[in-house]
């Protein structure tokens, strides 16, 4: 009898456990890993990263960050501003970057956000070493403070540079967290936008 008593207690309280234990649903049409938080798009012409480690701790935020490297290895040159870099919802929406004083309205966190970003760095110096010979441009479309650095909106990248920031969009009505979305840059001469699609877990 006590051994009967073992075999259901054990089947009910393991059934009851494994109905609270929810899988990892996984996330298809994301674009490739590099390194834990961050994705990665790369052609001929162009190289885009999307690194989400800060996102994930800012899912309830009415604006979110994303790391960024864009390097230009072919074209003659790329501009990189402010209106043709979006983020696309699942739902194909599409979002804008606020400019810095909308930022500062709404979003209380630029000073932790730039402290983050300054003591880990984004994406480490991978990108950097992989094109170790391309020149860096200034960028910085959002500074920590309003007239503590000027507001860059427009960065060219020449032939064999590259770019980093931290950037910042509206969080979409769907929420963020184990969503695909898509950084989109508009190239010209490109036929279509070039994208990373990455997720926030």
């Amino acid at each position: 009898m006590k051994k009967i008593f073992c075999l259901v207690a054990v089947f009910f309280f393991g059934a009851s456990f494994s109905s609270c234990v929810t899988e990892k649903v996984q996330i298809s049409g994301l674009d490739k890993k590099f390194g834990a938080f961050s994705f990665i798009r790369e052609d001929s012409n162009l190289v885009m990263i999307v690194d989400v480690e800060l996102a994930k701790s800012r899912v309830d935020e009415n604006f979110f960050p994303l790391g960024i490297k864009i390097a230009n290895k072919k074209l003659e040159s790329l501009i990189v501003d402010r209106k043709g870099l979006l983020l696309v919802d699942e739902n194909d929406v599409v979002y804008y970057m606020p400019d810095i004083l909308e930022l500062q309205k709404s979003y209380d966190k630029l000073a932790p956000d730039h402290k983050f970003k300054i003591q880990t760095g984004l994406l480490g110096d991978r990108i950097v070493t992989s094109f170790s010979f391309y020149r860096q441009a200034e960028s910085n479309f959002f500074p920590q403070t309003q007239g503590a650095a000027r507001v860059i909106d427009s960065v060219y990248l020449q032939k064999n540079g590259f770019m980093e920031d931290l950037i910042y969009f509206p969080r979409p009505l769907g929420g963020i967290k184990g969503k695909r979305l898509r950084l989109r840059l508009d190239v010209f001469g490109y036929d279509q936008p070039f994208e990373v699609a990455f997720s926030v877990d």
